[in-house]
């Protein structure tokens, strides 16, 4: 089949730059575009319709609205129309072709590339990967379709839409999950750039205008928590590098890591260690995780280490269980302290103007039942600490109408004020820590 008409469905930054590359590569197919920001005048632009029309219509729609869009093009496209996905996940957009285009001609592709990276090229395509992951098109069809795209210099690449999403976890979006990380954190480049941090800016500016992008491929393909759960674990581990290493025998100026931030549960554990083993001279080491208090504690990097094992409550806290399972390190003495949560606002908010209670896993255990009963609708989130949740509120990193269940310490040293006090389900609510020391 001769291919005279294409019809591009959406027309965001991808849409327009494959309108750029057929009036470039293939200047004598008629290109219609439809756009919902663009009135029809049958000359670039055409009704959705018309556009379906076409001999192949590639639907360059965001991930999210695909299904939505697909069900539409599906029954006013013509008999042999071809349609083609350029989604940037695989098995999602492949399982709805086959559910809602079956029967139909279609071809499941994905551009390993964007807009930046044409306008970094300066328009040079040459070694562009386009990988081809599934497809109903006859074989000599196939055979011409591949041919015309490694004529135009493209790179044509065969996998499995499987294996398609579990590369792209491990590249595409850890690319993007540094790369919006660089952003958020205001990193620019400098007048003394090194060459890695060179490449590295170049893979954030190559994703910085991607931001729904990243959350879609989150969203739809599942290999990412993965990626992410990885991603995050070496992170905490990496952390416990940079401490500076330290004599774990000296007792004298010893550096204790806790599982907090400043004005945690986990320092008032430590400083009631430090006040029971008479130790007069010793500093404190938020590392906020479990698994960074283990890390460092391995690297030498702090000579003890106080966390939590186990609340009256709230149970067993399953972080620790997970990071002491990764762990070798001894168990130096185990002892409770009594935990009273507090639940804690910015100054001048209200009861009705809370609209979210985030907190630690095991404090939002221990208040369960005093959640269901005073706020019953609404919203509760975990958060990695109690005491960096309320750090966080207090520096606007949370909304103002989020309250924060956190110790009365950390309401005084973050200046909020305590909305409820003892607001644990339990009058007498120990939490037993663990004082460990390297093995």
């Amino acid at each position: 089949m001769r291919i005279k008409t294409i019809g591009i469905v959406g027309y965001g930054s991808f849409g327009a730059l494959a309108f750029t590359l057929f009036q470039r590569f293939a200047p004598s197919i008629q290109v219609r575009v439809f756009s919902r920001e663009q009135e029809p005048d049958n000359k670039k632009y055409f009704s959705l319709a018309d556009t379906a029309q076409c001999d192949a219509v590639i639907l360059t729609v965001p991930i999210h609205a695909f299904e939505e869009v697909l069900a539409k093009v599906v029954p006013l496209a013509g008999k042999d129309t071809v349609i083609v996905d350029i989604a940037t996940v695989k098995v999602h957009t492949s399982g709805l072709l086959k559910k809602l285009a079956k029967g139909r001609r279609y071809i499941a592709a994905h551009p390993m590339w964007g807009p930046e990276s044409y306008e970094k090229r300066a328009g040079d395509v040459k070694g562009f990967r386009i990988v081809i992951t599934d497809g109903s098109l006859e074989v000599e069809e196939y055979k011409a379709l591949a041919a015309f795209l490694k004529q135009c210099g493209f790179n044509v690449v065969e996998m499995t839409a499987d294996s398609h999403d579990k590369q792209i976890a491990e590249t595409l979006f850890l690319t993007h999950l540094i790369g919006q990380g660089v952003l958020e954190g205001g990193f620019r480049r400098t007048d003394i750039d090194t060459v890695s941090f060179g490449y590295l800016m170049d893979a954030v500016e190559s994703v910085r205008r991607d931001e729904k992008l990243f959350r879609d491929v989150f969203r739809y393909n599942p290999y990412c928590k993965d990626v992410l759960a990885r991603f995050k674990s070496a992170e905490e581990k990496v952390r416990g590098l940079l401490q500076e290493p330290v004599d774990v025998q000296e007792k004298d100026n010893l550096r204790i890591g806790i599982s907090g931030a400043e004005g945690s549960f986990s320092e008032e554990a430590a400083r009631e260690y430090a006040k029971t083993s008479n130790l007069k001279e010793f500093s404190l080491a938020y590392l906020i995780s479990v698994e960074n208090v283990l890390s460092s504690l391995e690297g030498r990097a702090i000579g003890l280490g106080i966390f939590p094992i186990e609340n009256s409550t709230g149970g067993v806290v399953t972080e620790t269980v997970h990071a002491m399972a990764k762990h070798n390190f001894d168990i130096k003495k185990l002892f409770d302290i009594d935990i009273h949560q507090n639940l804690l606002v910015r100054e001048g908010m209200g009861k009705s103007e809370i609209t979210t209670i985030t907190s630690h896993e095991q404090a939002l255990k221990q208040c369960r039942a005093y959640l269901k009963s005073e706020w019953p609708s609404t919203k509760i989130e975990e958060y990695e600490d109690t005491a960096k949740a309320a750090e966080d509120l207090a520096a606007d990193k949370l909304p103002r109408s989020t309250a924060v269940i956190a110790s009365a310490a950390a309401a005084k040293l973050y200046k909020l004020k305590i909305l409820e006090k003892s607001i644990q389900d339990l009058k007498t609510n120990y939490t037993t820590f663990i004082a460990a020391s390297a093995r």
